[in-house]
């Protein structure tokens, strides 16, 4: 099964926000478990290194990123998400387009 993470999932895990994180965290947890593919976008990844940042400091929170890319898949962001996004007439939310279409489109990344 693919699980597609958006950045306040992350977030929620980068951070330990409560009361969100005992749930988020086994929703990450599970890229271990060999029947799921968790993935994410480099927006997400973006969105929530930016808030850890303002948490944690840049010292603290690329160390915590990199550790999430891990076990993590990275799906591809690319022209045609922005193009799809701006054509659906049913999305409102620019940022939740481009991560349908990040998801949708799905070419995995391993870093």
């Amino acid at each position: 099964m693919r699980v597609f993470l958006d950045a306040n999932i992350l977030l929620s895990v980068l951070n330990k926000e409560y009361p969100l994180f005992p749930f988020t965290s086994r929703i990450v947890s599970l890229a271990d478990h060999h029947n799921f593919n968790i993935c994410t976008s480099p927006l997400c990844l973006a969105i929530a290194f930016y808030f850890a940042e303002k948490k944690h400091r840049t010292v603290k929170a690329k160390p915590k990123i990199a550790i999430l890319c891990e076990h993590l898949s990275i799906s591809a962001n690319s022209p045609a998400s922005v193009l799809n996004t701006l054509a659906h007439r049913a999305i409102n939310n620019f940022e939740d387009g481009l991560e349908y279409y990040s998801g949708k489109r799905l070419r995995m990344h391993r870093y």
